[in-house]
C-alpha cells in the first residue's frame, strides 16, 4: 500500500484553494533560501577574492597551457622545465598584447574620445532632423559616463577598499603566477589528489578533468578563431568608408568577443558612433548592418564549427551566466562564467553517467536484472 505524502496527509479536507497557496509558500520560501544561498556564497567569495581570483586564473590559463608542457615532456623534458617553458610562452604572448593594446588603443584615448563626441553630436543633429526629443539621449550618455567606470568592478570591487592600486595588482599577478607554475608541473597528479579528496573513482576523477580541460581550452581556442574569421566581415565595410581608428575597433571586436553577448553591443555602439561623427547617418548604418551580419548568421555558422561540443549550452544558458559573472567578477567573470558553466555541465553529466553505470552493475549482480534469455 502507498504511504501518502506527509504535506497530504497535513492538507487533507483542506479547500483546492488553500492545498494551492500551502504549496506556492513552500515554493516561495525554498526561492527564498536558494537565493539567500547565493547571496552568501557571493560575498563569501568576494572577500577572499584577493586569493580566490588569482587561483580561478591560473587554473584556467593551465588548462590552456598543459598541452605545451605536455608536449615538452613527451620529449624529455623534466616537469618543472616544461612548466617554466609554458610560463615562458605565456609571457610573450601576454607582453605582445599589452603592447598592442597600448599602442593600438590607449595611446588613442585622446583621438578615440574626441571621435566618440563628434559621432554623439552628430546622432544628436541626426535625431533632431527627424523631430526626436534628445533630451533623454543626453540624460542617458550622462548616466553612462557615470556608471561606466563601475563596470569592471561588480561586487569583487568591494575589494579595492582593501588593496590599493598597484599593491593590488602586484600580489594579485605573483599569486597568479605562483599558482599557475604548480597547476602546470603538478597536473597529472590532480585526478589522484581529486579522488582521494572526493572519495570517488580515480578513473572517473581522471575522466572529469580530461573533460573540463577540453573544455575550457576548446571555449577559448573556439571564441578565438572565430572572432579571427568574422572580423573580416565587420572590418572591411570600415576601411572601405575610411572610418578612423579601425585598428582600435579592431582589438575591441577582438577582446570583448571574448564577452558574450554584451561584448558585441559594445563594439557595436561604440563603432557606430565613429562611423556616425566620420561618415554621417548612412556610413554609421553600414556599419550596424555588418556589426549584425558578423555577429549573426556569420558567427553562428563559425562558432558552430571552431566551439564544437566545448559549449554545448542553450543561448539562455549563456546570457544567464554572462550576467551572473558580471555581477559577482564584474568583466572578468563574464569572460570566465561561460566556460566554467559548459565545464560544469561537462563534469555533472560525466558523473551522472557514471552513477548510472554502477547502479545498473549493482542491481545486476545483486540479482535484480533477470538475464537475458538467449
Amino acid at each position: 500500500m502507498e504511504t501518502p505524502h506527509v504535506g497530504d496527509r497535513a492538507g487533507a479536507g483542506d479547500p483546492a484553494w488553500l492545498i494551492g497557496l500551502r504549496r506556492y509558500g513552500i515554493a516561495s520560501w525554498s526561492a527564498l533560501g536558494i537565493i539567500g544561498l547565493v547571496v552568501v556564497v557571493c560575498l563569501a567569495f568576494g572577500a577572499v577574492s584577493g586569493v580566490m581570483v588569482p587561483l580561478v586564473i591560473a587554473v584556467m590559463l593551465g588548462t590552456v597551457l598543459s598541452p605545451i608542457a605536455a608536449s615538452l615532456e613527451r620529449r624529455g623534458a623534466r616537469p618543472v622545465l616544461a612548466a617554466l617553458a609554458a610560463l615562458l610562452v605565456f609571457a610573450l604572448v601576454a607582453a605582445g598584447i599589452i603592447v598592442l593594446v597600448t599602442r593600438g588603443f590607449i595611446q588613442q584615448v585622446p583621438e578615440i574620445s574626441s571621435q566618440l563626441n563628434a559621432g554623439w553630436s552628430s546622432f544628436l543633429v541626426w535625431g533632431n532632423s527627424l523631430d526626436l526629443d534628445t533630451i533623454w539621449l543626453e540624460r542617458a550618455r550622462a548616466a553612462v559616463q557615470d556608471y561606466a567606470p563601475r563596470l569592471g568592478e561588480g561586487v569583487l570591487g568591494l575589494v579595492t577598499d582593501t588593496f590599493f592600486g598597484v599593491i593590488s595588482l602586484a600580489f594579485g599577478v605573483f599569486f597568479a603566477v605562483f599558482f599557475l607554475f604548480f597547476v602546470i608541473r603538478d597536473r597529472s597528479k590532480f585526478p589522484d589528489w581529486v579522488a582521494r579528496l572526493t572519495g570517488t573513482d580515480p578513473a572517473l576523477a581522471d575522466k572529469v578533468i580530461s573533460l573540463v580541460q577540453g573544455a575550457l581550452s576548446g571555449y577559448f581556442r573556439g571564441v578565438a578563431v572565430t572572432a579571427i574569421i568574422t572580423a573580416p566581415v565587420f572590418m572591411v565595410p570600415l576601411l572601405l568608408l575610411r572610418v578612423p581608428l579601425a585598428i582600435p575597433i579592431f582589438i575591441m571586436y577582438f577582446v570583448l568577443s571574448f564577452v558574450p553577448f554584451v561584448g558585441a553591443w559594445i563594439t557595436g555602439i561604440f563603432a557606430v558612433l565613429i562611423a556616425f561623427g566620420s561618415g554621417g547617418s548612412t556610413a554609421a548604418l553600414i556599419v550596424l548592418v555588418s556589426l549584425l551580419v558578423s555577429n549573426g548568421t556569420v558567427q553562428t555558422a563559425v562558432s558552430s564549427w571552431a566551439l564544437g561540443s566545448s559549449l554545448k549550452m542553450h543561448p539562455v544558458a549563456v546570457l544567464v551566466a554572462t550576467m551572473v559573472g558580471g555581477v559577482i567578477a564584474g568583466i572578468l567573470g563574464m569572460v570566465l562564467a561561460p566556460p566554467l558553466l559548459s565545464a560544469t555541465t561537462k563534469a555533472a553529466a560525466a558523473i551522472r553517467a557514471q552513477r548510472d553505470a554502477d547502479s545498473a552493475t549493482d542491481e545486476a549482480d545483486a540479482g535484480l536484472v533477470p538475464p537475458e534469455q538467449g
